[in-house]
Order: C-alpha cells, then structure tokens, then sequence
C-alpha cells in the first residue's frame, strides 16, 4: 500500500507547467515502472478525478485538484486577501515578498509578489530551498533536530550557489540562531547577488516585536551590504500586515539586491 501511494505521488509530481500533458508510456519510463502499473495507478487518478484524459489519450491534471486547493487554503487563515496584502507589502518595500510553509519536500510558496516587474516572481505552489534560503532556515529551525538530521541524510545539503551553507554544524548554528531570535538571513545563497531577510508569521499573543529587538537583529545577522531601513520595514511588515492566525505554518521572505 505504502509503495503504491509513493508511486502515486511521484506521478503527480510530473505534471508542471512546463510538463502538463503525460502518456502513459513516457510516465512509466520516466519513472522506471511497468506500463501496466502506470496504466493502473493514471486510471485510478482518473477515476477520482485527479487527472483527465485529452483526446489524444495523454493525461493532464484534473479539475479536483483545483477543488482540493480551494479547500485548503480555505482551512488555513490564507485567502485571496493574502496575495492581495503581500502585494502591498511588496510595493511598499520595492522588494520581492513571498509566503511559505514547510511541507515534506522543503518550503512551498503559497504567495509571491514583486514590487519591481523586472523582478522573478514565484509560482504558487513552487517549492525552495530549506537549507539554503532564508524561509528554508527560520522554517527548519521550529522542526527538533532529528528530523532535520534525517532530512540532511536524505537529501544533502546541495549548493545553489558558492555561497550555500554546506557544512552541517554551520546550518545548526545558524537554525538555532533563526529560533533564538525569530529571524533567518542568507546572502547569495540562493541566488547570487541577492539577499534574504525571513520572519515570521505568528498568532496574536506572540506579537512582541519592538525597535529595539530588529536593531539588535540587525547588529548579529546583517552585514554592511543590508540596508537597515528596509530590514526594518521588512519584519515589521511581516508582523502587522500579514495574516496572524498561523502558529509557524507560514513565513514571510524578504529579498533585496545585495550591492556589488
């Protein structure tokens, strides 16, 4: 049953954007199955409406998906309104802003925006580096350190850029400083040339966040090529404009150009 669910998943995960439309022959050897397995399981999500047959007798995603996503966000405190105030955040600060939660795999956004259009904005649903980002780090740190360990053992610690952490002490040291003090920073370790600042999203008894705490943030975590001004609006945006029903189940992701 277990290795049926895997097999399931992973044929899920085949359809993106870039990949919408799969035949059962080039799933079962993209994956290395039996064709009469993929024919088994691509029916079944069929079936239940997670895929759906084009006339040329491929498969693309199915309109349940939909009906499920509407679902979740609706269970959690995000909703239209988030997209619309992560936009506003972004505009404000001129930076890009972006909202995840930890799932299985790393960090999923569930909301990107831009303040400037030449700026790459995230897909909903796409997933980022845990190790490497800002988001990733301060979202890792709220996980006991087993699961992290396990997590490292299975995935490693790739570099993105020269820049990524790939030293397991030096990513303990810095997920306990994110837990401490509740905010996360990486500098080019994601994408050269950029900076990331993540805080985080809280319930409402845990806003305590103060002038005085973000300049000693500032003073441990942020080197010379980090504007303050911007930092502080950043966590403070963070904290009174988002949304303040999640205990931890989403994050906000600051990015700025770090200057040559």
């Amino acid at each position: 049953m277990l290795n049926t669910i895997d097999r399931t998943g992973k044929v899920l995960n085949l359809f993106t954007p870039e990949t919408p439309e799969w035949g059962v022959t080039e799933v079962a050897t993209t994956l290395g199955l039996p064709t009469s397995t993929t024919f088994a399981i691509v029916a079944s999500l069929a079936e239940i409406g997670l895929l759906q047959q084009t006339s040329d007798h491929r498969y693309r995603l199915g309109w349940r998906v939909l009906v499920i996503s509407r679902r979740l966000m609706s269970s959690t405190c995000f909703s239209a309104q988030t997209h619309r105030t992560v936009a506003e955040v972004a505009n404000q600060l001129g930076a890009v802003v972006t909202i995840g939660a930890w799932d299985s795999q790393g960090v999923v956004c569930i909301a990107n925006a831009s303040g400037n259009r030449t700026e790459r904005v995230l897909a909903d649903g796409a997933h980022i580096s845990g190790h490497a980002s800002a988001l990733g780090k301060l979202l890792m740190a709220q996980l006991p350190w087993p699961k992290v360990q396990e997590r490292i053992d299975r995935y490693g610690l790739p570099a993105l850029t020269e820049n990524s952490v790939s030293d397991i002490r030096t990513l303990r040291a810095q997920l306990i400083s994110a837990r401490r003090h509740d905010i996360a920073v990486e500098h080019g370790e994601t994408i050269a040339g950029q900076s990331c600042v993540a805080v985080g999203i809280y319930q409402r008894a845990r806003l305590s966040f103060t002038r005085r705490r973000i300049e000693s943030m500032q003073k441990l975590w942020l080197n010379p090529g980090m504007q303050p001004k911007k930092v502080l609006w950043a966590t403070t945006a963070a904290k009174i404009w988002m949304p303040r029903c999640c205990k931890w189940s989403a994050c906000a992701f600051f990015r700025q150009e770090t200057p040559g």
